[in-house]
């Protein structure tokens, strides 16, 4: 086996460039993802209860909800993986070649778990 590739550039000079602080990134992560979010999935749930032809009753008592959780998964999702990101950094020092793994894998499965069980 070879041996890892060992990175050494910062969080901001890899993952966050447009803002040299962590929580600012995390928080300018957090606001876009949930405005995107909003839009992909106000716009999926809508047609798909217009193509499953469901009632006034849908949109008046689940539509909010759904919409909500499906991007509240979303933003976790995104604004996790560059806390994680820029955590590893700060408590390891380094990057390694796979670390977007490192990262990715647990902030995936936590979020998963906010998604709608039937998803």
């Amino acid at each position: 086996m070879s041996k890892p590739v060992w990175v050494s550039p910062t969080c901001y000079e890899l993952g966050h460039c447009w803002t040299p602080y962590c929580t600012k990134a995390s928080t300018d992560v957090a606001k876009n993802v949930f405005t995107e979010a909003i839009k992909i999935y106000g716009t999926l749930y809508m047609m798909a209860g217009l193509i499953q032809k469901k009632g006034m009753g849908y949109y008046l008592k689940r539509f909010l909800p759904e919409t909500l959780q499906s991007s509240i998964f979303l933003t976790i999702n995104g604004t996790m993986f560059i806390t994680m990101f820029c955590l590893w950094r700060r408590l390891v020092g380094f990057y390694l070649y796979y670390n977007v793994f490192i990262c990715g894998i647990p902030i995936c499965l936590f979020s998963i778990l906010i998604e709608n069980k039937s998803r």
